[in-house]
C-alpha cells in the first residue's frame, strides 16, 4: 500500500475496514460494452459534475478501446419523483444503454426518516427503473452518499444520515427485485469521513454538509466505479535474476539501479494533487494506477522515480516484489481530465441554456443540433488523446545510507541571485519550487555559472541528488567535488526535461570531499515562467560517511 504520512496506524485501519467492504458492494453486472451510451442522472451533487467526471476519466483510462459516449444529466434540487418526470426529456431521448441512478439527497427533505419519505422516494426510484428496463436500458444504482452533520447543526439534530440510510436500503431492495447492478455509496462514504474525523476533528470532505468538495466526489467515485469497472492492470512483472519481463523491458540495471522502460500502452489517470492523500487514504490510487512487481532486487531501500520524479519513497526490495502502485506522468492525465469537463460543461449550456429555453421546436433544432454535434468531437476528441499514451521511464533507486550530508548547509553561487529567490533553498531539505525553498543563480547571461556547497567536514560520499522545478529554463548540470574548494573532479553530467519536475540521482564510487559543485552548462532557450538566464534547482542531497 502506498505511504503515507504519520497518520498511517489509523488510515491503514480505514483501508482494511474499506476493503472489507468491497465484495458486497457491487454484482458487476453491467460492464461496459464497446459503444455504450452511458447517461449519470441524479440531482445537484450529479450537477457538480465532479464524480462523473472522474467516472468518465476512469472508465475512458481503462477501457480506451471501447468508445463510451457519457451524458451528465443531474438537475440541482432534483428528488426520484421529479427524475422520474422528466426521464423522456433529459435522459431517454438520448437512446442510453446504461443510465447510473444517484437520488436521495434531497429526498429525505432534510427531517428525520419517515415511512412516508421512503415510500415516496422508493414509488419514484422504482418508476424509473421499470421505465428504463422497458427500454432494454441496463441501470445501476447508487445509494445516496452521506453528509457531514458537524457542517450543520440540523442535519446533526435529526440525524439525517440515518434518513440517508433508509432511502439506500430501499435502493438496495429495488435493484435486488429488478436485478440491477448496486453500489452502496453511503456506508463507505460515512466510514471514511468519521476515521478522518477521528484523526482530525475539523476534517470534511463536505463543506457546506451536503454537497462534497472535490475531494469528497474522489471518495464516492471510488465505490461507484466498482459497478461497471475493473482496478487498472498491471504495468509489468520484472524478475532480474532471470531477466525476464512483461509489460516493461530492461534497459539497465547495477546494484544502485535499475532502469525500466514500459512496453505497453496506459494512460494514466490524473488525481488533482490537494486531493491524493484522500485518494490514498480511501483506495483510489491503489484502484486506479497500474502496479509494478520487481523481483530479485538486493535487500535495502529504494525509491520508484517515474521520468525523474520520486512517485514512490523509501520502499523495500520486499514490497517491491510484493507490487507498488506507479503513479503515472500526469500532464497527458490532466488534458484528458480538462477536456472531460470542458465536455460536460458544454454540454451543460446546450441542454439547459439553450434547448430548455427555445420554445419553437424547429428554430430550437436548428441551433441544438450543431451544439449536439460539438459534444460528439468532444468524445471524439477525448478517444484520440487516449491514443497519446505516453512512454514511461522507471528507475528503482538505492537509497544511500545515512542522512542528507547537505542538510541546512551554507553555499555560494558564482552568479547570486538579487531577487530574494534561493536563501537557503538549496539544502533545506525540501523539494518544494517556491522562492523560499528552491534556489536560483542570478539572470546574468553568461554561461556556465556555479554554485558550491560546503558540507562542513570532509565525507566519503557515494550519492548526489538534484532536481528542477517544472518551471524555468535549466538544462545541462554538472556535478563535481573536492576536498579543499580548488581542485575538483567532476562525477556527472544530467540534461534535464523543460515545463517538468524532475530529480536525478548520481551514483558515485566512495570518494573523499568537503565540496560539492553544480555547474550550469546552458539554458533551453524557451522562457518558461521566468527569464532563461536563471538557473532553477529545488535541492541538492548528499549522501555518504563522515570520515572520522
Amino acid at each position: 500500500m502506498i505511504q503515507l504520512k504519520s497518520k498511517l496506524g489509523s488510515v491503514m485501519a480505514i483501508a482494511v475496514m474499506l476493503v472489507m467492504m468491497l465484495p458486497a458492494m457491487a454484482h458487476a453486472q453491467t460492464p461496459l460494452k464497446d459503444g455504450d451510451r452511458v447517461v449519470i442522472y441524479g440531482d445537484s451533487i450529479t450537477q457538480q459534475r465532479l464524480y462523473s467526471r472522474y467516472l468518465q476519466q476512469y472508465v475512458n483510462c481503462r477501457y480506451p478501446e471501447k468508445k463510451i459516449t457519457f451524458i451528465n444529466a443531474g438537475w440541482s434540487g432534483d428528488r426520484a419523483p421529479g427524475g422520474l418526470r422528466r426521464l423522456e426529456r433529459d435522459v431517454l431521448i438520448h437512446n442510453p444503454t446504461v443510465v447510473t441512478l444517484f437520488f436521495g439527497m434531497n429526498d429525505g427533505s432534510y427531517r428525520a426518516v419517515e415511512d412516508g419519505i421512503v415510500k415516496t422516494f422508493r414509488d419514484g426510484m422504482e418508476g424509473i427503473i421499470k421505465a428504463l428496463q422497458a427500454k432494454d436500458v441496463r441501470v445501476v444504482v447508487y445509494t445516496p452518499g452521506c453528509v457531514d452533520p458537524d457542517r450543520r447543526k440540523p442535519l446533526a439534530d435529526c440525524d439525517y444520515n440515518k434518513n440517508l440510510e433508509a432511502l439506500g436500503n430501499a435502493c438496495k431492495e429495488l435493484a435486488e427485485q429488478y436485478n440491477c447492478d448496486f453500489v452502496d455509496v453511503f456506508h463507505p462514504m460515512l466510514a471514511f469521513q468519521n476515521q478522518q474525523k477521528e484523526i482530525n476533528a475539523k476534517y470534511t470532505m463536505i463543506p457546506d454538509a451536503v454537497h462534497p468538495s472535490a475531494e469528497g466526489h474522489l471518495v464516492m467515485a471510488r465505490y461507484m466505479l466498482t459497478a461497471f469497472a475493473e482496478p487498472m492492470p498491471p504495468m509489468g512483472i520484472v524478475d532480474l535474476t532471470s531477466g525476464s519481463a512483461e509489460g516493461v523491458s530492461i534497459v539497465s540495471k547495477s546494484d544502485t539501479q535499475v532502469q525500466l522502460k514500459s512496453t505497453t500502452k496506459q494512460f494514466p489517470f490524473w488525481i488533482d494533487q490537494r486531493s491524493m492523500d484522500a485518494a490514498r487514504d480511501c483506495g483510489l490510487t491503489d484502484f486506479a494506477t497500474p502496479k509494478l512487481v520487481v523481483k530479485g532486487l538486493i535487500e535495502g531501500a529504494y525509491d520508484v522515480q517515474v521520468g525523474g520524479v520520486t512517485v514512490y519513497p523509501n520502499t523495500s526490495a520486499k514490497e517491491l516484489a510484493q507490487g507498488v502502485s506507479i503513479v503515472l506522468p500526469t500532464e497527458m492525465g490532466k488534458v484528458l481530465h480538462d477536456l472531460i469537463a470542458d465536455k460536460e460543461g458544454s454540454y451543460f449550456n446546450t441542454w439547459r441554456n439553450i434547448r430548455l429555453k427555445i420554445n419553437d421546436e424547429s428554430y430550437r433544432d436548428q441551433i441544438v443540433k450543431p451544439l449536439m454535434d460539438v459534444d460528439a468531437s468532444y468524445h471524439q476528441a477525448i478517444w484520440a488523446t487516449l491514443s497519446q499514451s505516453p512512454e514511461v521511464t522507471i528507475d528503482i533507486v538505492s537509497k544511500p545510507e545515512g542522512g542528507n550530508l547537505a542538510q541546512g548547509c551554507k553555499y555560494e553561487s558564482s552568479d547570486p541571485n538579487q531577487y530574494n529567490w534561493g536563501i537557503g533553498g538549496l539544502t533545506d531539505g525540501s523539494w518544494k519550487g517556491t522562492s523560499s525553498n528552491c534556489f536560483a543563480s542570478g539572470d546574468a547571461g553568461t554561461f556556465p555559472k556555479n554554485v558550491t556547497i560546503d558540507l562542513n567536514k570532509t565525507a566519503e560520499v557515494n550519492s548526489i541528488v538534484i532536481g528542477v522545478p517544472a518551471f524555468g529554463s535549466t538544462k545541462t548540470v554538472k556535478v563535481s567535488i573536492s576536498a579543499d574548494n580548488k581542485e575538483f573532479t567532476e562525477v556527472g553530467e544530467y540534461e534535464f526535461s523543460q515545463r517538468k519536475e524532475e530529480r536525478h540521482t548520481f551514483t558515485i564510487p566512495p570518494a573523499k570531499a568537503q565540496f560539492v559543485r553544480l555547474t550550469y552548462v546552458d539554458k533551453h532557450t524557451p522562457q518558461v515562467g521566468y527569464s532563461p538566464n536563471f538557473a532553477f534547482t529545488t535541492e541538492c542531497e548528499v549522501y555518504g560517511k563522515p570520515v572520522k
